[in-house]
């Protein structure tokens, strides 16, 4: 029988399949009793579930285990498709295919690093065409590169959503680079490519999303800095001034110091970076926020926490 996927579930469907807990809390009720509180997700989404009657032995028995065997039925509870838990079980490793539940990019993977090697082949300036093309010769760092998603949640959070981040921004900054004289388009190029390359070793990505301990302790602007420098070092008599320019534009790209950047944009190529990076990200999220909505009565989401506003869902209705 083939798999129920959380995107298809409708009210009163009947559940019995292994999903990703990506977390679990038991609970109290207002009465004393205990339950679970669970998201669970596929490759296609997430889903708040509960267990009633639940008790603190079983709770325990369930572990840290990343995934469980799930039977219920689903409801409608405030204009939300909601998993109500009957029965929870462990399950071996060989009952898992990681495709069912890690959401991975709709492009072609392989394309998409072409289309993005042939963009960096455009840098005439030799110090930084030979640095992109030790990275791209590295086939460790081109497996994680097309792997690793972008983020766990905000934005591109999928398997190849780094490469199809990285390849969006670079598009936009070849485009607008013929526009502002004053930009080096060279240095901008490169260091898009290059500006998140720390999260192929910020993030783990195989068996869920999370922050790796190194991510957690340093983060992907700092680990894309030490990456770039090591290659650097490979490069005979590789311009100071030039590779300051380049770890600035990856240290600067988030913008704003409340947003982890450790220095504002003090450059114009650092600027656009960080406008087309952010354009890129806040158009993804919202994007996904609204095609994720359920509710089709209503022509606005719910207010997103992350976007920190409501969406209004039909504009493109309206051409």
């Amino acid at each position: 029988m083939p798999r129920k996927f959380i995107s298809h579930l409708n009210g009163g469907t009947t559940i019995d399949e292994i999903f990703l807990v990506q977390n679990k809390d038991l609970r109290t009720t207002k009465n004393g009793s205990l339950y679970i509180q669970a998201q669970l997700s596929d490759r296609t989404g997430m889903i708040d579930a509960r267990m009633w009657d639940a008790s603190t032995p079983f709770f325990e028995s369930l572990g840290d285990d990343t995934f469980l065997k799930i039977k219920g039925r689903t409801e409608v509870y405030q204009n939300k498709i909601q998993l109500i838990i009957k029965q929870i079980s462990k399950i071996s490793q060989e009952e898992i295919k990681l495709e069912d539940y890690l959401p991975g990019t709709e492009q072609d993977v392989d394309k998409m690093f072409a289309e993005l090697k042939q963009i960096a082949s455009s840098i005439k300036q030799p110090h930084l065409n030979s640095l992109l093309n030790l990275f791209f010769n590295d086939k460790d760092f081109c497996r994680g590169f097309c792997s690793a998603p972008a983020a766990v949640q905000y934005h591109h959070a999928f398997l190849g959503g780094l490469l199809e981040h990285t390849l969006s921004v670079a598009k936009l900054g070849s485009n607008i680079a013929p526009l502002y004289p004053s930009l080096n388009k060279d240095l901008l190029i490169c260091g898009i490519i290059l500006h998140d390359i720390g999260k192929i070793s910020e993030l783990c990505y195989e068996k869920s999303f999370h922050y790796s301990d190194e991510g957690q302790l340093i983060g992907h602007l700092i680990s894309g800095v030490l990456m770039v420098e090591e290659k650097a070092k490979q490069i005979d008599d590789f311009p100071k001034t030039l590779l300051d320019l380049l770890r600035h534009l990856i240290l600067s790209h988030h913008g704003e110091y409340e947003w982890g950047s450790p220095k504002l944009p003090m450059t114009l190529e650092a600027l656009a970076l960080h406008y087309l990076d952010n354009i890129d990200a806040k158009i993804h999220a919202f994007d996904k926020a609204i095609s994720s909505d359920k509710d089709s009565s209503d022509n606005w989401t719910n207010y997103n926490r992350m976007l920190e506003r409501k969406l209004f869902k039909k504009s493109h209705e309206y051409v």
